[in-house]
C-alpha cells in the first residue's frame, strides 16, 4: 500500500474497515494532469450508506492523497431523529408554546411548515449523492424558476466576486419549500455561481450549484470543496469541508 499513498493519507481507512456485507461503488468525478476525484459510496446489506470523496495525485503512478465525506453530520442526524419521533400532537405543541416566547427566546420551530422545512432539510443534507440528485430532477422546475429569479437580481447589481450576495430572501418560503436554507452568489470559492445551500455545520456543507460558464465551477480539492458532482445543463452538487 504504501507504493499508493502520498500526503496526509497514512492507510486508514481502508476495505478492511468496511462491516462485513457492505458493497462500494466507485465513480470519477473529475481528473486533471496531476489530480482526480473519486468517490466511493459505501452500502450495508439493507441498502443504507455514505457517500465518501477519494483525493489522488499522480507522481509516477496516481497515489491516493486524503480521504474525505461530508464533516460533523452527528448534530445533524441527531436532530433529524428527534424531528422524526415527534408526534403531530407534539408538534402543535412546541408550534403553541413559541408564540408565547420572548421575541429574543430560542423555538425549536413556530409552524407545521418550519417542521416540515427542518425535518425535510436535515433528511436531504445526509442524503446519498444519488438521492440528492433525484430531489433535483424531481422539483427542477421550481429550482429553474428559482435561479432565474436569481440571475435577473444579479443583471441588476453589481456583485464582488469575493463578497457573498444573498439572493432573493423574499421568496425564502418557496425556495425552503424544496428544503434549501438560503441562495447566494459571490464568495470564496463560489465566484460567478449560484449557491443552493441545503445544510451542514459550520464549512461543512452540501448543496446546488448553477454556473452559466463552465469556467467558472470551483476546482476540487481535499481542503475546501471536496466533491462536484455534475447533474446536468449547468447545475451540480457539491460539498465542502
Amino acid at each position: 500500500m504504501d507504493n499508493f499513498i502520498t500526503g496526509e493519507y497514512k492507510g486508514r481507512p481502508n476495505g478492511q474497515d468496511l462491516q462485513s456485507g457492505s458493497t462500494t461503488k466507485f465513480t470519477l468525478l473529475g481528473q486533471e494532469v496531476k489530480t482526480a476525484v473519486v468517490a466511493m459510496t459505501i452500502l450495508d446489506s439493507l441498502g443504507k450508506g455514505l457517500d465518501t470523496y477519494l483525493h489522488f495525485e499522480k507522481d509516477t503512478v496516481w497515489k491516493m492523497s486524503a480521504f474525505r465525506a461530508l464533516a460533523m453530520t452527528g448534530i445533524i442526524e441527531e436532530v433529524k431523529i428527534e424531528l422524526e419521533k415527534m408526534t403531530l400532537q407534539q408538534v402543535d405543541d412546541i408550534i403553541a408554546k413559541s408564540k408565547k416566547k420572548k421575541k429574543d427566546d430560542f423555538a425549536m420551530f413556530t409552524s407545521r411548515e418550519d417542521y416540515n422545512f427542518q425535518l425535510g432539510n436535515t433528511k436531504l443534507t445526509l442524503e446519498l449523492d444519488d438521492n440528492i440528485a433525484k430531489h433535483f430532477v424531481t422539483n427542477q422546475l421550481e429550482f429553474e424558476i428559482l435561479k432565474n429569479l436569481a440571475l435577473t437580481q444579479l443583471e441588476k447589481e453589481k456583485v464582488n466576486e469575493e463578497r457573498s450576495l444573498k439572493l432573493i430572501e423574499n421568496l425564502k418560503a418557496d425556495y425552503q419549500k424544496l428544503f434549501i436554507s438560503s441562495l447566494s452568489t459571490g464568495g470564496y470559492e463560489f465566484g460567478n455561481c449560484i449557491n443552493f445551500i441545503i445544510g451542514g455545520m459550520v464549512d461543512n456543507s452540501v448543496g446546488y450549484i448553477y454556473v452559466q460558464d463552465k469556467k467558472d465551477l470551483p476546482e476540487m480539492n481535499s481542503d475546501r470543496v471536496i466533491m462536484i458532482k455534475e447533474i446536468g445543463n449547468g447545475w451540480y452538487i457539491y460539498k465542502t469541508t
